[in-house]
């Protein structure tokens, strides 16, 4: 999948029902928000954070509500999920401290000087390595000294003898989550076809690539894998 391709990836039937699948297995995404307001704890109150594919706006959600100082811009290049993104944002009462941008992280003018960078479940859809390579270069442009990145992504060596058995799991992640039954292999092969799943070591070494020197793995559930690391 290419940059340009991830908005029509995620139209307006996927937006509709990604919070409704995310709540099924909310264990998941319960225990890797809380490990992230645990690493960006010691930002200061007027901290200002980046949400690279935002989504639906989960993380800013989460965020806003412990931290009532802290502004936020997310950027999304799918019109759907920015939609119900603001919307969530407004009805939680924190769209006046939230800027929503449709579109790339490259529309963003360069050197806003952000405490922190979020961009969970959106790189691991650029199959381009340069490019890749580039957005998390990016996203460490737009940061402060000290300033964090978070990312997470689908990553596993699938040439592992245990890549089998964990797909397995994942399986019954997703019917645990509504998939249907009939179409989860299919589901499974159009993932491999629009993911790009690499080894964690191979993230690690593109984000050192990018100006991290030490990217931490704080957080794993089945495939899914995230990292901090800090600007020096």
């Amino acid at each position: 999948m290419t940059r340009n391709s991830v908005s029509h990836f995620f139209d307006r039937k996927a937006a509709a029902a990604y919070d409704e699948k995310a709540q099924k297995v909310g264990a998941i995404n319960d225990n890797l928000h809380l490990l992230i307001r645990l690493t960006l704890s010691s930002l200061p109150e007027d901290a200002r954070l980046l949400c690279v594919g935002v989504g639906t706006g989960g993380e800013i959600l989460r965020l806003a509500e412990q931290h009532p100082g802290w502004r936020f811009i997310g950027v999304e290049p799918s019109e759907s999920m920015l939609e119900v993104c603001r919307g969530r944002l407004e009805e939680a009462g924190a769209l006046e401290r939230c800027e929503l941008v449709h579109g790339y992280l490259a529309d963003l003018p360069r050197g806003e000087g952000f405490d922190a960078a979020l961009c969970l479940l959106v790189t691991h859809f650029i199959k381009d390595r340069s490019e890749r390579q580039q957005m998390l270069a990016d996203m460490g442009a737009h940061l402060k000294p000290g300033g964090f990145l978070i990312n997470a992504d689908i990553s596993f060596d699938t040439a592992s003898p245990a890549f089998a058995p964990m797909l397995e799991t994942w399986k019954a992640m997703h019917l645990a989550s509504g998939a249907d039954p009939a179409k989860l292999d299919q589901s499974i092969r159009t993932m491999q076809e629009h993911v790009d799943i690499l080894p964690p070591g191979s993230i690690e070494d593109m984000l050192r690539q990018s100006g991290f020197p030490t990217p931490v793995r704080f957080f794993q559930s089945l495939l899914i894998h995230g990292w901090y690391s800090r600007k020096p």
